[in-house]
């Protein structure tokens, strides 16, 4: 089932038939990004594409007309647009190129929302190479979802072609109004033959030597007719450009579209560079296009996580929680347990001297139920856990976060694979608070805090790994030992020891969540306190002076933050439930 935000994406996900796939304007990405999380709780499996037009082109589009309207002749706007296309152009007291940049904040949660979709959706690997251009300028470090290349089928007028008597050629922009083909016409002003702008309608740009229709208009079928040139405008979208090469025209598309990708013979060109457009229209008056060969359409879905062949028994999984007064949270923490589909597991809970749970417990077949007599804290009760698991590996799950179905299944599949013995994931981070009903209300989210794997000298800083997004043998702990029962960062401190000895494989995935609120236990930490002790004592470093420069910074950045409030702010904020 596709997801659509937007009218573009709406536009689109009717030409690409039935996929598994959330579509999204990039004036949607927020109801895209709410849309992901809900298909990973309930452990779907999807694509993401995003219908963003390249920033430079876009621009181009949007502002020429303004910019021409203020000169008064041909020279004069040739240079300017020269300006224009090498980004020097002030605009408004700004160059050009500053103007066009995508917004850093847009960029940062485009980066979270792929993360969250298991594949990336692309017209064309064009597309994909400015999205890795995103990734890379992208604080975080992380590698790029697998791709799928995908083109829409479109219907282009089909019409009995005629000998032309003079050099004809159509601007095909449906799509757009006619004010923003402005660059695109200047760039034909020296053109000496016919031109034919199919757009979406509006006033047409001053200085235009064009006929201007609409789609629907019987001049359109006339000058299809006639020409031997299709300039396609779309600066992302392959898919017209590829539907004319079919038909045998010369075909001009913008090069950040790909078309090329697909019919070898589309001639390629900057639509800001008018020398360039007018030298490629030249060419393609005497090259027809072709498609050389249809692309294959992508699956439905992405790929599922595969257990190995080689794997022929599946060793049990010990899910270990302490859980405190918490009884409709530990409910819901059980019924994740209960969709995992890594089907040998156990869940040991510890009732650290609350209320009565066993009513809760009895309801899960998998669970059995460690009751404490009095409240011994979170990571002592947690030990005592410890000693009763009887699984080969163990994972934590306090009892008001989130598994995913698929967490345990990946993280097991990567430890077959690999023979690591530490396997983990990644985390959003879900931020909630308390209504007066008593229900929880989201109000943002983070995909980027725990997003990464862990070298061993940043496990002496600060970890980018949470308790429960790893699954770790049982092996690992009787060398390393067990979380230190006074300090506060016991999550950071024992990455430092696992560290020493092991490499993590690492399921780029988010398969859980943390679930931040004011009675978390992220917001009651005096971190530079148990942070310098885990500096100083427990693990030094004075041979090595920049890991200590790294700590004393920081230190220096947690102090800066409000006390009682999140350590790590929401990327996506909303006011609505989700």
């Amino acid at each position: 089932m596709i997801s659509a935000f937007g009218p573009g994406a709406e536009r689109y996900a009717r030409l690409i038939g039935d996929m598994d796939a959330i579509v999204a304007d990039p004036e949607r990405l927020g109801d895209a990004y709410i849309e992901a999380v809900r298909r990973r709780e309930a452990g779907e499996t999807f694509y993401g594409l995003m219908l963003a037009d390249d920033p430079r082109i876009s621009f181009g589009y949007r502002h020429t007309a303004e910019i021409l309207s203020q000169l008064a002749d041909f020279d004069r706007r040739r240079v300017v647009l020269d300006q224009l296309a090498g980004g020097s152009l002030p605009v408004n007291s700004r160059r050009a190129d500053e103007m066009w940049r995508a917004d850093v904040a847009f960029e940062h949660i485009l980066v979270e929302w792929y993360g969250l979709c298991d594949a990336i959706l692309v017209r064309s690997f064009a597309e994909y190479a400015r999205i890795v251009e995103i990734f890379a300028r992208h604080a975080i470090r992380r590698p790029l979802r697998p791709v799928q290349r995908i083109l829409a089928r479109v219907d282009v007028p089909v019409v009995p072609r005629v000998r032309p008597e003079v050099p004809s050629l159509v601007v095909w922009a449906p799509l757009r109004p006619a004010i923003e083909t402005a660059l695109i016409c200047h760039g034909l002003l020296e053109f000496h033959g016919e031109v034919t702008v199919v757009s979406a309608g509006g006033a047409p740009p001053a200085h235009a030597r064009a006929t201007f229709v609409v789609p629907g208009d019987p001049r359109v079928d006339d000058a299809l007719a006639r020409s031997a040139v299709v300039i396609c405008v779309e600066p992302n979208d392959p898919a017209d450009a590829v539907a004319f090469a079919r038909l045998g025209y010369g075909v001009v598309a913008p090069m950040t579209s790909g078309a090329h990708e697909f019919a070898g013979d589309v001639v390629p060109c900057d639509v800001l560079d008018a020398k360039f457009l007018f030298v490629s229209v030249s060419v393609a008056l005497a090259r027809p296009a072709s498609v050389h060969a249809e692309p294959s359409p992508p699956p439905r879905a992405p790929r599922r996580p595969e257990r190995p062949s080689f794997v022929t028994g599946l060793p049990l999984v010990s899910v270990l929680t302490s859980t405190y007064n918490r009884r409709e949270d530990l409910r819901k923490m059980l019924s994740c347990l209960a969709a995992q589909t890594y089907p040998n597991i156990e869940s040991v809970i510890v009732n650290d001297g609350g209320c009565a749970i066993d009513d809760i417990v009895a309801e899960f077949p998998f669970a059995r139920l460690i009751n404490l007599t009095e409240n011994v804290g979170a990571v002592r009760a947690a030990k005592i856990g410890y000693d009763e698991v009887r699984g080969d590996f163990l994972a934590l799950l306090p009892d008001d976060d989130w598994f995913y179905p698929d967490h345990l299944e990946r993280l097991m599949n990567a430890i077959f694979r690999s023979g690591a013995s530490v396997a983990h994931g990644t985390a959003l981070l879900r931020f909630l608070e308390r209504q007066e009903n008593g229900a929880w209300l989201t109000t943002g989210f983070n995909a980027t805090t725990f997003s990464e794997t862990l070298l061993p000298t940043e496990s002496l800083i600060t970890s980018t790994i949470g308790g429960h997004q790893a699954l770790i043998a049982k092996a690992v702990y009787d060398r390393v030992g067990w979380y230190l029962m006074d300090l506060d960062v016991a999550d950071n401190e024992i990455q430092a020891r696992i560290c020493k000895y092991y490499s993590y494989a690492f399921a780029d995935h988010v398969t859980v969540e943390f679930r931040d609120h004011a009675g978390g236990t992220g917001r009651k930490i005096d971190f530079i306190p148990a942070l310098r002790r885990m500096y100083n004592e427990l693990h030094p470093t004075p041979d090595r002076p920049l890991v200590t420069q790294m700590r004393e910074s920081t230190l220096a950045n947690i102090a800066q933050r409000t006390p009682g409030t999140s350590p790590f702010p929401p990327s996506l904020i909303i006011k609505k439930r989700v």
